[in-house]
C-alpha cells in the first residue's frame, strides 16, 4: 500500500501545481521566465514613452532594429530597394 499512496501524493501534488499556474496566469513575468524575443524593440519603445527619443528618431532605430543594415553615415540601407534615408 506504500506504492500506491506515495502516486497519490504526487497526482494532489501535481494538480494543485497545476491549479496554481492556471489561476495566478502571470506567474512567468513575475519570475522572469517569459522574455520577450524583441528585448531591443521595447526597450526603445520604453524610451520613447519615457520622452527620451523623438517619434523620428524612434522610427528611425525601430527600422535599423527591423532590417539590421545600417550605413558607416548612419543612414538605413533598405533591404527591398537601393535607397538610403537621411
Amino acid at each position: 500500500m506504500m506504492f500506491g499512496e506515495l502516486i497519490l501524493v504526487l497526482l494532489m501534488l501535481g494538480v494543485v501545481v497545476w491549479a496554481i499556474i492556471k489561476v495566478v496566469p502571470d506567474w512567468q513575468n513575475k519570475i522572469g521566465l517569459d522574455r520577450r524575443e524583441d528585448s531591443a524593440e521595447e526597450t526603445l519603445r520604453q524610451r520613447f514613452a519615457r520622452g527620451e527619443i523623438d517619434a523620428e528618431e524612434y522610427e528611425r532605430s525601430l527600422e535599423v532594429l527591423r532590417s539590421g543594415r545600417v550605413s558607416e553615415y548612419g543612414r538605413i540601407s533598405e533591404k527591398n530597394s537601393g535607397t538610403t534615408k537621411a
